[in-house]
């Protein structure tokens, strides 16, 4: 890790192992290859919590307008996130992701586009489907425990006091969908993350032993 992304990791980390007593599960399925980390998404904390919960540096795609004040744009750059534009087209997203898998890079995206109000998948946006048979990448599926009772998209400002989790699948590869048409491949792809998503959430509240599917 980059010394400045280290020193925040190692602060981040430990404010939520003393106020959230933070676990995290999953790491022996470790890729050692570019990929991206999907998951699910109902509170501010997700990003965070899928940052220290890798035991390495991930990345963000960030909408640009986020980068308009350079002393903030410097803070989220020094810590991986990338700027697009959300009205763009498709191609540019993809050139930025290709760009980032090809030199190894681990990508944080949330299938659903947005924060959930409920505790539970949404629907998943098309786009990832396409982009993932597209970057021809492996997907590793994620579920984040926790984050949405002590930060929901309901509540102004977070509880100090709670208990969060995130817990890593095994990597879902391309190559299971390649012999497949164009259009069926990207929607297996989504349903298939999505199961596997479904999968995590039963095997921690089913109370975390073992490894995760």
């Amino acid at each position: 890790m980059k010394p400045f992304y280290r020193f925040i990791w190692l602060n981040t980390r430990g404010f939520f192992r003393l106020f959230y007593r933070h676990r995290v599960y999953g790491l022996e399925h470790r890729w050692n290859h570019g990929a991206i980390i999907a998951s699910n998404h109902t509170s501010f904390y997700d990003p965070p919590i899928l940052a220290i919960s890798s035991d390495e540096e991930v990345h963000f795609l960030a909408r640009s307008s986020l980068f308009r004040y350079p002393l903030f744009a410097n803070l989220i750059e020094a810590l991986n996130s990338h700027p697009i534009q959300l009205d763009a087209k498709n191609i540019s997203v993809f050139r930025k992701t290709r760009h980032l898998l090809e030199q190894g890079k681990k990508i944080v995206m949330f299938p659903e586009g947005s924060r959930s109000y409920e505790n539970h998948l949404g629907s998943f946006k098309p786009g990832l489907g396409s982009l993932i048979y597209m970057a021809r990448t492996a997907v590793i599926p994620a579920y984040i425990a926790g984050s949405h009772e002590v930060w929901g998209r309901r509540r102004k400002f977070p509880k100090l006091r709670g208990k969060t989790a995130c817990v890593f699948g095994s990597p879902i590869r391309y190559e299971e969908f390649s012999g497949l048409e164009k259009k069926e491949a990207q929607k297996q792809i989504l349903l298939r993350l999505r199961n596997a998503i479904d999968e995590l959430r039963h095997w921690y509240e089913s109370g975390a032993e073992g490894s995760p599917p």
